[in-house]
């Protein structure tokens, strides 16, 4: 039988294991193997720039909201004395069996365990103490409120236990997993117990063309996590569980030659419940799982994509018959953003450490700039961005009218900390550069510690430097993901160029040995492209400038000169900003830098 470390390393751990297991489970199956692996949130941080501004604010918004606040609910339901205010919002809900209205959103979208995964995610990002002590307190307070049978949330409705019970096993397993907080594995079992003996089990379909959460339960989602446990302790309980929740149905529909088509589906957790079928290959090893994740990444690349890498238009997976273009002209609820980018990210990521290849980084890149980074910042009080609106007659960027602390604000701490886990991967004898932003990595090769510097004003330029210090002279790979946009890449090593392949749309690789200080310069041009919404509309398109899309704050037509936009745009005095030469007032400015209540326009019909 394996010892309990040798079957720590005989998985393939995607997240990476903490803690010492607690079980030695016989494995049925031999488990997936990793290609690549991402750093987990050590050993990266952000250097300054606008992804660091906004990773500390998101860190200030979680710690500045009070304890008390957030545990009104739970401890009035637990009939304890309960301080503080009610929250308000998605997150407040009726702690009563009275429901006034058909969405009881304390109930439906209880974000708890996402704000203990977001604030473990960003503290162990963050190297941030404080932040992590907050979490850890208020998750042994919530566990004072769980019941004796298990019963963990706010009230007994039966609509979506499946939703929250999925959002609280990732707070603990991510606190247990990056905070190292053990007090959490108890509390993790006790509420699986509980869901093993009353979650309903009946695995209803979504219902096309009608309703698209008319389940409400979003069962298909769970594996990711039970999985994570599994990984992490051992118990095979979790495995067990995690099998129940598999979906075939859906899953299957990308293992053929040909896609029937989830229409109508639920486009955001259709997305992320594919994280839980990467999850499946990696504890099973199963190669149907992985062939359908990198299948289904392709359909949704070629079919329901927008150029921000957003889909889902009303929550929706379209049908490929040019629906996704029909919807920019009645649909203002384009891409549900937050959640989106983080399924993304997370998606993005098991792709590429799974196959190892480089063009999933792509769609990571797009969702950065022009998704999650673009993306009004959450706000103290709960005012959250939700929706991105590419309406073809113009929108504007607004946080969301009706309600505050939605889905969005517990999903928007997971992706802000994600940062750090899509920019860096390695493998035993290289590292990979996916993403450029400034940053700072530190990578422990056989015992050698090399810290590398990415400095860069990307994509405001189109060049990143890289600074490499290993202690001492060391040789190995560095690789780094050409874009499948850029034609031309460059590199020089020291002022010197080097001629190496740069293919687009896969990693290229610098092999030397690498002194202290050496620079590795790469100059990725960007050129302005047109990309059309699809097959069906090929003149229906947003304006993208790399992997950064533009838009103005005119009317819907754009009358072109040609079919190269370089013909008649000319850059500004402001970086990433252009103007028609023969139009003054025809101005291009990135989406990431339309403020709140700003107008704009993303796609257009092209006239010649």
């Amino acid at each position: 039988m394996q010892s309990r470390r040798q079957f720590a390393k005989s998985l393939a751990i995607v997240s990476g294991a903490a803690g010492l297991l607690r079980g030695s489970p016989t494995r049925e199956e031999q488990a997936g193997r990793n290609v690549l692996e991402s750093f987990n949130y050590s050993g990266v941080r952000l250097l300054d720039g606008a992804l660091r501004k906004q990773f500390l604010a998101a860190r200030e918004v979680f710690f500045n909201i009070p304890n008390d606040d957030l545990l009104k609910g739970f401890r009035a339901r637990a009939g304890t004395p309960d301080p503080g205010h009610d929250m308000i919002g998605w997150y407040a809900g009726d702690r009563s069996v009275h429901y006034p209205s058909r969405w009881c959103y304390g109930d439906f979208y209880n974000a708890f365990g996402q704000y203990l995964s977001g604030m473990a995610r960003i503290s162990k990002a963050g190297q941030d103490s404080e932040l992590l002590a907050k979490a850890t307190r208020l998750m042994r307070e919530w566990g004072k409120t769980v019941e004796q049978d298990g019963f963990f949330y706010y009230s007994r409705n039966p609509h979506t236990p499946h939703y929250v019970y999925e959002k609280t096993i990732c707070g603990l397993v991510d606190l247990y997993e990056y905070g190292g907080v053990r007090d959490a594995l108890p509390l993790l079992d006790k509420i699986t117990d509980w869901a093993t003996r009353n979650l309903d089990r009946s695995r209803r379909l979504p219902l096309q063309g009608v309703n698209w959460n008319a389940n409400g339960q979003e069962w298909y989602t769970l594996p990711e996590n039970l999985y994570r446990a599994y990984q992490l302790t051992g118990e095979l309980k979790y495995k067990t569980f995690g099998d129940v929740w598999r979906y075939p149905h859906y899953w299957g529909m990308f293992g053929g030659d040909k896609t029937p088509g989830p229409y109508y589906y639920h486009a955001y957790s259709h997305v992320n419940t594919l994280n839980s079928a990467a999850m499946t290959y990696v504890v099973t090893g199963a190669p149907e799982y992985l062939n359908t994740i990198v299948k289904a990444y392709d359909w949704l690349e070629k079919t329901q994509m927008y150029a921000t890498g957003g889909f889902g238009p009303g929550e929706e997976i379209m049908p490929p018959d040019g629906s996704l273009g029909r919807s920019l002209e009645t649909e203002p609820r384009t891409f549900e953003t937050v959640c989106g980018s983080w399924a993304g990210f997370k998606l993005g990521r098991y792709l590429i450490q799974l196959t190892g290849q480089a063009r999933y980084g792509d769609w990571m890149e797009r969702l950065l700039y022009n998704g999650i980074g673009a993306a009004l910042w959450l706000q103290q009080d709960g005012t959250n961005f939700y929706y991105s609106d590419y309406s073809l007659g113009g929108g504007r960027k607004l946080y969301h009218r009706e309600w505050k602390w939605t889905c969005c604000s517990g999903t928007y701490p997971q992706a802000i900390a994600d940062y750090h886990n899509i920019i860096y991967f390695r493998d035993a004898k290289s590292i990979y550069v996916n993403l450029y932003v400034p940053s700072e990595v530190t990578w422990n090769r056989d015992g050698d510690e090399i810290r590398i510097t990415q400095e860069t004003r990307y994509p405001e330029t189109d060049t990143t430097t890289l600074v490499v210090r290993p202690k001492k002279a060391l040789a190995f790979d560095l690789k780094f993901r050409v874009p499948a946009w850029s034609q031309g890449t460059r590199v020089e090593v020291n002022g010197a160029p080097l001629n190496i392949p740069t293919q687009p749309g896969s990693w290229a690789s610098v092999s030397r040995t690498w002194n202290p200080g050496d620079r590795l310069t790469i100059r990725i041009p960007m050129r302005l492209a047109f990309a059309p919404i699809d097959a069906q509309h090929p003149r229906r398109a947003a304006l993208r400038y790399g992997p950064v899309v533009l838009v103005r704050r005119h009317a819907s037509d754009l009358i072109v000169s040609g079919n190269q936009p370089s013909g008649w745009l000319r850059p500004s005095n402001e970086a990433l900003e252009f103007q028609a030469e023969k139009q003054p007032r025809e101005g291009f400015v990135p989406f990431c830098k339309i403020g709140q209540g700003e107008s704009y326009n993303m796609y257009f019909d092209l006239v010649s």
